[in-house]
């Protein structure tokens, strides 16, 4: 238990703005009186996550996770609700103290303190007598001493001085190995890392998990090795540079996806910082989902060869028509970002950054590029294509722009291409309907009881006196939990209530889908009793079905008699309460 009061949480709570809390994480967009963004907490493409500054509560529309500040930071970074509310309380300013056990991870633990000890280790080399040629190679290449230290870079040996230095320090070999930093042979383990520059990978969180070690003054098959993927480093759910990128991508509302890691660091000597790099592979779903909640605005720079290109439709597919917010820059003369910096200038970036296209202006001179113009099946062949690339465009206004581009490029009428469009769209048969959910009347009753529970304080104590039941487990808990609240402060307020819950993950969930549900002002003024009774037919009906499954594996005589009776009373109660 953490050594901090509900009233100083509920402190904390109250100087907290919930919208800047989660902007901090999520990319928001203000309409009306709440604010919209990507769902953190499940495959989100479209905004489905609400946030609501009047009362304080975050809900997403489709996952159904909710709660106010404290849950959304407890559930983003996986930490307990206490660490949660000292992350809360640190961003606002607050000093608190609180104790938590939290509990380590021990199997992984080892391999964050080998790599803590080995990205240590390297730069050490490179600041030694042994590291003069390498730090000569990196300054040849424009890397200066701020970016050696800004990026962490070093320097391997040819001897295995980092493997006698773990052990010193009381590793065991196999925790060496496993951390992707050593290779056994026989008895013995070598480092894998010679006489390489080493530039540290690292987790989201900031950790150092991995290594690329380039060669600079050698003759090799592999220009780079890279860590083997570990427990702790997984390719695939990583971006590099992405916990210095995060807060500069969030400050400028868009965020720079390169392929290469020195492709980050070159773009950071020209004060670009918003830049996350794929580490040159495929972007995976996991990646696509990190890099839309950083960000409204994606600017995708892959290398300007055909790999290049090749990524760059690959992400866009991948977006899967959740592209509007993605713009598109190709450098010429197949360079990647670095080379194109240091053979092209700082000048030269900056325009092509501030003059990226858009995605359909980029797949309209893409896919025109090997188009014959005096060949008109070609021709008609790509406005097809180009059309059915319209048809993922939701603003009408892009849509007619697109289309006059696509009618000046190609030299074929306006009015017959909008007309293939109109016809294509006529095709377009819709596959989702949205779903009904029906309920039966015990779980309307239910939600009913619930929503005046907690938008009328006399209603608890009524609920309490009369009823004290609810048919479904979860919502018997939060009512029973709103009565507790109540009586233990004499009046109940929704985000109040919340912090009281704590971590009660589906308890929080639905007090906040109840108190989003909505009733006409003739519904509230019903007679409360009413529903009630609703829910003691529910009480009777299952304590009939109860009894008759009695009564019937009871062979005892008299037995039977007493359970017959209590049959026939419930049944009487039943039908009186309808009088």
């Amino acid at each position: 238990m953490a050594n901090i009061s509900y009233e100083e949480i509920l402190s904390i709570q109250r100087k907290a703005n919930i919208v800047d809390i989660i902007r901090d994480y999520v990319p928001l967009t203000q309409r009306g009186k709440n604010y919209f963004g990507i769902c953190p907490f499940h495959d989100d493409h479209n905004p489905s996550m609400s946030v609501s500054p009047e009362k304080g509560v975050y809900k997403c529309f489709v996952c159904g996770n909710a709660g106010n500040a404290f849950n959304f930071v407890m559930e983003y970074e996986k930490v307990s609700f206490y660490e949660a509310v000292k992350i809360v309380a640190d961003k606002i300013g607050v000093s608190i103290d609180i104790s938590t056990s939290k509990k380590e991870n021990t199997k992984k633990s080892p391999l964050y303190d080998i790599y803590n000890i080995a990205y240590k280790f390297y730069q050490n080399n490179l600041n030694t007598v042994y590291g003069k040629d390498a730090k000569k190679y990196l300054l040849n290449r424009k890397i200066d001493e701020d970016v050696i230290k800004n990026f962490n870079i070093g320097l391997s040996l040819s001897d295995s001085e980092l493997c006698n230095a773990l052990k010193a320090k009381g590793f065991k070999d196999d925790d060496i190995v496993s951390s992707g930093v050593a290779v056994q042979n026989g008895n013995n383990i070598y480092d894998i890392y010679k006489n390489r520059i080493m530039f540290p990978l690292y987790d989201l969180e900031g950790n150092v998990v991995g290594f690329s070690g380039r060669i600079y003054n050698q003759k090799s098959e592999s220009k780079y090795i890279n860590t083997k993927e570990t427990e702790i480093f997984k390719k695939g759910e990583l971006l590099y540079n992405y916990h210095i990128a995060k807060k500069e991508a969030r400050k400028e509302k868009n965020i720079i996806v390169v392929e290469g890691f020195m492709d980050v660091i070159r773009l950071s000597t020209i004060g670009i910082v918003n830049v996350v790099a794929t580490m040159g592979t495929a972007v995976t779903k996991y990646q696509l989902n990190l890099i839309q909640k950083l960000a409204p605005n994606i600017t995708l720079m892959f290398d300007g060869d055909k790999a290049g290109e090749k990524a760059t439709n690959a992400f866009i597919e991948l977006a899967n028509g959740n592209d509007s917010n993605i713009k598109v820059v190709r450098l010429e003369d197949n360079l990647d970002p670095d080379e194109y910096i240091l053979t092209k200038g700082k000048d030269k970036m900056i325009y092509n950054l501030s003059h990226a296209q858009s995605v359909y202006d980029y797949k309209l001179s893409s896919y025109k590029e090997n188009i014959d113009f005096n060949d008109s099946k070609e021709v008609s062949n790509y406005i097809n294509v180009m059309i059915k690339e319209f048809e993922k465009i939701d603003d009408d206004i892009v849509r007619e722009i697109e289309i006059k581009k696509l009618s000046e490029s190609t030299n074929v009428s306006y009015d017959l291409i909008k007309s293939k469009l109109k016809d294509s769209e006529k095709k377009v048969i819709i596959t989702h309907k949205p779903k009904n959910i029906k309920i039966n009347k015990y779980e309307k009753a239910s939600k009913y009881i619930l929503y005046r529970m907690i938008n009328d304080n006399n209603m608890i104590l009524y609920y309490f006196n009369n009823l004290s039941y609810l048919p479904n487990d979860t919502e018997r808990k939060l009512a029973s939990e709103i009565v507790l609240f109540y009586k233990k402060f004499n009046s109940f307020n929704l985000s109040d209530f919340i912090i009281y819950l704590e971590d009660k993950k589906e308890l929080i969930n639905l007090v906040v889908d109840i108190s989003d549900l909505k009733y006409t002002e003739d519904e509230l003024n019903d007679n409360i009793d009413n529903y009630f009774d609703v829910i003691k037919e529910s009480l009777y009906n299952n304590q009939i079905v109860k009894l008759t499954s009695e009564l019937k594996n009871e062979s005892n005589s008299v037995k039977r008699m007493e359970i017959a009776q209590k049959i026939v009373d419930l049944k009487i109660k039943e039908s009186n309460k309808d009088e």
